[in-house]
């Protein structure tokens, strides 16, 4: 059977290789403490958007399972993970969607409110907001020299 080129598949194929390669690469420079990074086996897309009261953050994760998402906030970074199971019992002629585990993790902003942080879930995104601290952040500390 002949496919006919698709240029969005191939592109899509082309990020999905060259996240991996990144991922590699990223595992291979990790000091030793630091080499338990988890496995992912696709990145979900995700927008980040900004405004004078929040950054919100969208990710497409259509097919996933509400209580299969685990989101968590670590020392300053904000990790989404789960997993989209392959379809079983049918025939697959193609599949362009990807399966298996995915991992997304972002970097906080020191602006961000952390107990302030919502996430919902409907049609397949995953929209968080994050709202902003109305009062700034401390960048800089003077230390008195006792």
């Amino acid at each position: 059977m002949r496919h006919r080129w698709d240029p969005v598949r191939d592109l899509f194929m082309l990020q999905e290789r060259m996240n991996r390669l990144f991922e590699e690469t990223a595992e291979r420079r990790a000091p030793p403490e630091e080499a338990e990074i988890e496995h992912a086996d696709w990145i979900p897309a995700a927008d980040v958007y900004e405004d004078e009261r929040e950054y919100t953050l969208a990710l497409d994760l259509p097919g996933i399972r509400r209580e299969g998402l685990d989101v968590s906030l670590d020392d300053g970074r904000l990790t989404i993970r789960g997993e989209r199971a392959q379809a079983e019992g049918v025939g697959v002629r193609r599949t362009e969607r990807p399966h298996g585990r995915f991992v997304r993790t972002f970097s906080l902003p020191d602006a961000v409110d952390r107990h302030g942080i919502t996430a919902d879930y409907k049609d397949g995104v995953l929209l968080m907001r994050l709202p902003k601290r109305t009062e700034q952040p401390a960048h800089r500390l003077k230390i008195d020299i006792q």
